[in-house]
């Protein structure tokens, strides 16, 4: 089976190092290490409802989405995970997508398994990574539709896209914003475009659930467009039943658990920065900002697979070895922030192989 290049492959790693999964330290996957309350009561509600099809119109599920974003329910399309939502789109949008790398690598690969013509620019990492608003103006009528992740995967920095989205509005191009990190952003409603959806069919923006939420098994996210065109082209080739009923169900708590998402926000805003402080401390790595859970590192001197190697078969530690990120070379990795305990084994660990 082809390797799609993602973190998240422990199962993998640990039948090759033989391994036990469960004492790997998985910190190639940005998921919230926290739990809801009361979760295995309410997956035993979703086992009793999964003896019933899903409701295919997902009324109760967008429903419980409109409550959390504050948007018309028929302005959301559910997904089975953000990345369904995502090669949907791309079958619903013109022939012509700019890309900004680096970024997640399924939006190259949903693009050219659709024929699109694929334009990539380059976040610069001697700019920090910003984005070049006259570069794009002077391109604009190379694309249709322009992919921005925001806050960006893998270097972790939100932007504000208002003026993006203004001139993709100015020349009627699509701006689609992958926001499936930006709840783990400190002054969400101050980047989220979530709030401009109402006013213009030129935006779409991605979100996922299950990575704030820290339940990527359950495969949940969803697009919020008012582009009717975009909205009833991804139900046409949209399969029915596509979100399981534990999804379904958890929704009717996920969204609602008003403690569980202040003290997770308030958690990243303190592990950022302790993690921030403890990495800068060793000197042979050079460590960017980030404004969600996880960090962007350059290795000054070692390089990414051997790193990885060798916190995985030492201390059975998985970073993400960053390195096949289009812009990105053999020096860098990423490290997701994990629960205080995890990160400062992490930290510790890198001490002992990179420390002076």
């Amino acid at each position: 089976m082809k390797d799609l290049g993602h973190g998240a492959n422990v199962n993998n790693m640990a039948k090759q190092f033989g391994k036990n999964e469960e004492n790997i330290i998985d910190f190639s996957s940005n998921v919230n290490p926290h739990i809801i309350s009361n979760l295995g009561k309410y997956v035993l509600e979703g086992l009793e409802k999964s003896r019933s099809y899903p409701d295919i119109n997902y009324t109760n599920l967008r429903e419980n989405i409109s409550d959390y974003i504050n948007i018309d329910s028929k302005n959301i399309i559910p997904g089975n995970g953000a990345t369904e939502i995502i090669y949907l789109l791309m079958k619903s949008i013109k022939k012509r997508i700019a890309i900004l790398n680096p970024t997640f690598s399924e939006y190259g690969r949903g693009a050219k398994l659709n024929d699109l013509e694929v334009i990539n620019f380059h976040l610069k990492e001697e700019d920090n990574f910003s984005i070049d608003l006259d570069e794009i103006q002077q391109n604009i009528e190379k694309f249709d539709s322009l992919f921005v992740c925001n806050p960006n995967n893998p270097n972790g920095k939100v932007k504000d896209l208002n003026r993006l989205l203004d001139l993709m509005i100015e020349n009627n191009k699509l701006l689609i914003v992958d926001e499936t990190f930006m709840e783990f952003v400190e002054n969400e409603e101050q980047y989220s475009l979530v709030n401009r959806v109402k006013e213009t069919p030129n935006l779409f923006i991605l979100k996922a659930v299950t990575k704030f939420f820290g339940m990527p098994g359950l495969r949940l996210g969803y697009g919020v467009t008012s582009n009717e065109e975009i909205i009833e082209t991804i139900y046409h080739y949209k399969e029915p039943w596509t979100i399981n009923s534990f999804a379904e169900n958890l929704s009717n708590y996920l969204f609602k658990d008003k403690e569980y998402i202040k003290n997770s926000k308030d958690y990243y805003i303190s592990e950022r920065k302790f993690m921030l402080e403890e990495l800068r401390k060793i000197s042979r790595l050079k460590v960017y900002d980030t404004d969600t859970n996880f960090i962007l590192i350059k290795l000054r001197d070692y390089e990414a697979n051997l790193l990885k190697l060798e916190l995985f078969e030492k201390y059975n530690i998985l970073i993400r070895d960053a390195s096949n990120f289009i812009g990105l070379d053999k020096n860098y990795v990423r490290v997701a922030i994990k629960s205080h305990k995890d990160n400062k084994i992490l930290i510790e660990s890198l001490n002992k192989i990179l420390g002076e």
